[in-house]
This record gives C-alpha cells, sequence and structure tokens, in this order.
C-alpha cells in the first residue's frame, strides 16, 4: 500500500507528539524553558492537523544561551541519542545536533540557542522568550506573530535549495491564528535585518490571499521579484542562481556571510 505525503504527515504528527512529550519530560527534570519551534511548534499547539500535508525532518527546539551547554550535555548524554555534532563544533555555533531514537522511530533533534548565524538574519532568542506564551511548566510557545517570522526566517535559509508545495499553506494557516495581529507583525519585521525577503514572500502570498502589506520601507527589488515569481519558474532554476536571485541580495550581511563561509570552508 502506497503512503501518500498527507498519509505520512498524518502518521509523523502522532509519532513526534509522542517523542515531544516525552522531551518535555527531560526538560521538566532539568527545569528549564524552553520552545518549539518550526514543525514542533506547529505539532505541540495542535496546529498540524489543519495542514492537509507537509515534510517535517527535525525536531527544532530554542532554548537561551544560557542554558545552550547544560541543555547539550544533558541530550548528549541520554541513552537514547546520537551526537551529530556539538554546537561548539558546529558550522552555526548555535545549534547541538543529535539523532533521537524513539522506539523504532528515527529523528533529527535540534538544540538552537539562537535560529540561525546573525549574518543571515536576526532573530534574538531572549526576545522570542519574551513575547512567548507559556503553556506548561517549562514549554514556551511563540506569540503568533514570532511564529510567522520564525517560519519566514527559516524560509529565507533555505530557499536556496527548495520551495515547498506547503509554503503557502503554512503562511495562510500561521497568519488565520485567532489572536495574530498583522500590525505587530510588520513593527517587528526591520529588526530581523530581513524585512526585504519578507516583503517578497508575503507579496507573493498576497496574490492568494489579500493581506496588509505594511513594510518600514519600498523595497523595489523584492516587489519586482514578486511580480515575477511563480513555483514553476523557480523550479526550472539552477542552484546558483536561486542563491543569486533570492539568497544574497536578502540576507542581513550579506558580505559577512561569505566571509563568514570562506573562513568556515578554509578551517576545514
Amino acid at each position: 500500500m502506497e503512503i501518500t505525503p498527507a498519509r505520512q504527515w498524518a502518521l509523523k504528527q502522532i509519532i513526534f507528539k509522542d517523542a515531544l512529550e516525552e522531551i518535555d519530560g527531560h526538560f521538566k527534570k532539568l527545569q528549564i524553558p524552553y520552545m518549539p519551534v518550526k514543525g514542533a511548534h506547529l505539532i505541540c499547539t495542535g496546529m498540524a492537523e489543519k495542514m492537509k500535508e507537509r515534510i517535517i525532518r527535525d525536531i527544532d527546539l530554542m532554548v537561551e544561551e544560557e542554558y545552550m551547554r547544560e541543555v547539550s550535555d544533558y541530550f548528549v548524554n541520554l541513552e537514547n541519542t546520537e551526537l551529530k555534532i556539538y554546537h561548539t563544533e558546529n558550522y552555526r555555533p548555535t545549534e547541538t545536533a543529535l539523532i533521537y531514537y524513539f522506539g523504532h522511530a528515527v529523528m533529527h533533534l535540534e538544540i538552537h540557542c539562537q535560529l540561525n548565524i546573525a549574518e543571515r538574519f536576526l532573530l534574538p532568542t531572549k526576545v522570542l522568550f519574551d513575547r512567548a506564551t507559556a503553556v506548561d511548566t517549562y514549554r514556551r510557545i511563540p506569540s503568533p506573530e514570532d511564529a510567522l517570522l520564525i517560519f519566514l526566517c527559516h524560509l529565507q535559509t533555505h530557499i536556496p535549495f527548495e520551495f515547498r508545495s506547503s509554503t503557502f499553506d503554512e503562511i495562510d494557516l500561521l497568519s488565520s491564528h485567532a489572536h495574530f495581529n498583522w500590525d505587530v507583525f510588520w513593527q517587528h519585521c526591520p529588526a530581523t535585518g530581513i524585512e526585504s525577503f519578507i516583503y517578497f514572500i508575503l507579496r507573493v502570498f498576497s496574490k492568494r490571499r489579500p493581506i496588509p502589506l505594511k513594510p518600514s520601507r519600498h523595497y523595489r527589488y523584492a516587489e519586482l521579484l514578486a511580480g515575477r515569481f511563480t513555483v514553476a519558474w523557480y523550479e526550472t532554476l539552477q542552484g546558483w542562481a536561486r542563491r543569486l536571485l533570492f539568497d544574497l541580495p536578502f540576507v542581513r550581511q550579506p558580505g559577512r556571510l561569505m566571509l563568514y563561509k570562506l573562513l568556515h570552508a578554509l578551517k576545514r
């Protein structure tokens, strides 16, 4: 029997939800606040059930920087984990990556003290925690506006490689949250350093559903690219063209990012 993407997504929701409950127990032992983000956020909030299908490969969790070493060391030393790379050795020193064995399921667990390096975008962890809601003793859920910001910033990281078919469905879901406020969302955008990218994606999305577009200033390149963009066109582009069109023009500090990548390559 063929497992369709929708069926696979439904099965993964069940497995990942149980795994996240087990992981929550570990944070209760640690007595450290944490925040599920991206796919883990959708599952923990029940929003995942409203999406027909979605790819999920990792469990992404955030902790504040002061707890990063303690949390990393705790999970590294569990019997059902295998270290992939410790945060101090990682290309992105903001995350520890592990393999998490949950029964017969093999999952990738990423513990972040920051979503990405500041050269790409800026979304300070402390700010996210300050604006979050406590739904349990130690579990924090990002504000509705931050949940969308996290998704869009993460999308910028992956856009040279893929543009998932579920992208606009997820934007639709996150921005339809009962307490989501577009004015608050646009107030938070400039601080990320990639408001132009956020505007570009939401300008494309607005062709599907009208939404308030209120960037802090006009972004001509983003406007032009949004007018040309279709998923079909994107998929015809080579990787170098995607990086040239969608990546470097939008990152927070393109020069510093290229230097960071160069220095990392020389260390290998």
